[in-house]
C-alpha cells in the first residue's frame, strides 16, 4: 500500500490502487479484519482526492489570473511534460516534466491568449503552485487511507 503513496507524485493513480490492495486483503481473509465499508470508505476518498487535486490545480492557476486556455495549457502541459521528462531521467524526470510542462503548457497557452508576457508567467507559476498543491493534497489523502487500513487491521 505505500507503493500507492509513493506513486503519486508519478502521475499515477495511488489511491486506485490502495482501494484495490485493500480490495483483495478484504477478499483473501474474507471480509473479517478490512469490511465492506472500509473498502467503500477508501473508494470513496480515491474518487475525491482525484477531484480534489483536479480542484486544487486549477483553482490555484484560477487565482494567478489564468484564463480556461491556461488552464488547458497547464494540463496538456503537465501530461506533455511527464512524458518527455520520463525517458530524459525516469522517475525524477517524470515528475520534474510535469512540473515544469505544467508551466510552461500554462503560460505559453496564456500569453497566446492575451498577449501579456507578466501575466503569462504568473500563470505559469500559479499552475505549477496549483500542481505541487493537488500533488501533496492527494499524498495527504493517501497516507489517510493507509493510515485506515492499518488501524482496521491491527484493531
Amino acid at each position: 500500500m505505500l507503493v500507492g503513496v509513493l506513486i503519486i507524485p508519478f502521475g499515477l493513480p495511488g489511491t486506485f490502487l490502495i482501494v484495490a490492495n485493500t480490495f483483495v486483503y478484504g477478499w483473501l481473509t474474507g471480509f473479517a479484519e478490512i469490511t465492506w465499508s472500509i473498502v467503500g470508505l477508501l473508494l470513496l476518498i480515491a474518487v475525491l482526492a482525484e477531484g480534489i487535486e483536479f480542484w486544487v490545480g486549477m483553482a490555484t492557476a484560477g487565482k494567478y489570473g489564468a484564463s480556461r486556455q491556461g488552464m488547458a495549457g497547464a494540463i496538456m502541459g503537465g501530461f506533455a511534460g511527464a512524458i518527455w521528462g520520463t525517458p530524459m531521467l525516469p522517475l525524477v524526470g517524470t515528475v520534474v516534466g510535469a512540473f515544469v510542462g505544467t508551466f510552461v503548457g500554462a503560460a505559453v497557452f496564456e500569453f497566446f491568449a492575451s498577449r501579456d508576457l507578466d501575466k503569462s508567467f504568473r500563470v505559469g507559476f500559479g499552475a505549477f503552485l496549483g500542481a505541487l498543491g493537488g500533488k501533496l493534497a492527494k499524498i495527504s489523502a493517501a497516507t489517510a487511507m493507509v493510515v485506515t487500513v492499518v488501524l482496521s487491521i491491527v484493531r
